[in-house]
């Protein structure tokens, strides 16, 4: 899915960012999903989005095409951006026409020139009036200079890369199962040639070839990209910054995901040294004031401390980000030797037996 945003955003110049997300709290109930986020996305940023699940990743590409409003902050974004994007809903895409031509819709000004010039080759056939002949000539130019001629080779060569035969490309695209269809779906928006890629698990119905060629296509990608993914492989190939989704806010790494792994873990010791710290003098401004209170001459240097303290902005501890989760069951019984049984089992799709 592609959008050209112009309206209920600020404009920026496009050199300086593409996109600009401004102290942006997002709430379902009274659940805070994003308080006070930021981020700003420039050209040529390639990042991966990533965070636990029910963090927001995906919630957050739909603020920033405007299928969600935010509760409060901006989106900004440049002029005429041309935004690709790509996600889960899309899986349910259905249409009659084969996936060659779903892809090809891409190309919605060619499409509409091919049809025109058509129109206008049955109609020169009994009409030879100049006013005819240079329609013919002007729309065959604007064809032309569209790369008209070459839009289903390009449109071959994507969905072939992405996996599919040529014959395939002439099949109804629902024939097809929910994950190729989302394959389809993706190579109408590479063709589109966006300015910003916007992709939510791009990787999750592909085989290890189908993943292999997009790695390739995104690292020759001209615009910039966002992927929601969590497949530390492909992002490690892929992206130049790695933004976290946590506790509301957006952490920017200016790396990989390798490069996010090693310098979270060592922000992660800087403010564990910090809070440490931080507690020990918290602890030494507490014996102070409790000892002092009391005596009249040290009232009023006590009270002055203590507001001090309430005012001192706290270092926070380091969460655990992989908790451990222990669970015991009882059974009244044992279970059989056998839970479930399955015997002479069939399954298969339209030409695929599994």
């Amino acid at each position: 899915m592609t959008f050209h945003l112009k309206k209920a955003f600020k404009f920026r110049t496009f050199a300086a960012e593409m996109i600009s997300i401004n102290n942006l709290t997002f709430l379902i109930g009274s659940r805070a999903l994003y308080d006070d986020a930021n981020w700003h996305i420039k050209p040529g940023d390639r990042a991966g989005l990533i965070g636990a699940n029910g963090t927001g990743k995906s919630t957050l590409l739909k603020i920033i095409v405007g299928e969600y409003a935010p509760s409060s902050g901006t989106v900004s974004m440049s002029k005429d951006l041309k935004i690709g994007y790509l996600n889960q809903d899309l899986l349910s895409y259905d249409s009659h026409h084969s996936i060659l031509h779903v892809a090809m819709e891409a190309f919605e000004r060619q499409n509409q020139l091919h049809d025109e010039i058509e129109e206008l080759l049955k109609k020169i056939e009994t009409d030879y009036s100049e006013e005819v002949l240079y329609k013919l000539s002007d729309k065959q130019q604007e064809f032309e200079a569209l790369d008209g001629y070459n839009i289903e080779y390009r449109a071959n060569e994507i969905l072939a890369g992405l996996g599919f035969s040529t014959a395939d490309q002439l099949r109804p695209l629902n024939t097809f199962s929910g994950g190729w269809r989302m394959r389809v779906m993706l190579a109408k928006i590479l063709l589109q040639t966006p300015d910003i890629l916007l992709l939510d698990e791009p990787t999750n119905h592909m085989d290890l070839p189908s993943i292999k060629w997009l790695e390739n296509y995104l690292m020759g990608f001209e615009g910039a990209i966002v992927i929601v993914s969590h497949d530390r492989y492909f992002l490690d190939k892929i992206v130049n910054r790695t933004v976290e989704s946590r506790k509301g806010k957006l952490n920017v790494y200016a790396g990989n995901y390798s490069f996010y792994v090693e310098e979270k873990a060592l922000r992660g010791e800087i403010q564990k040294g910090e809070f440490k710290n931080q507690q020990a003098k918290i602890k030494q401004e507490e014996r102070l004031i409790e000892r002092f209170k009391a005596k009249a001459s040290k009232a009023k240097m006590a009270q002055s401390r203590m507001k001090a303290l309430d005012k001192m902005e706290r270092v926070d501890d380091v969460d655990d980000d992989n908790p451990t989760v222990n669970f015991a069951f009882k059974f009244s019984k044992p279970s059989g030797r056998h839970v479930v049984r399955i015997e002479h089992a069939t399954k298969s799709y339209p030409n695929v037996h599994i």
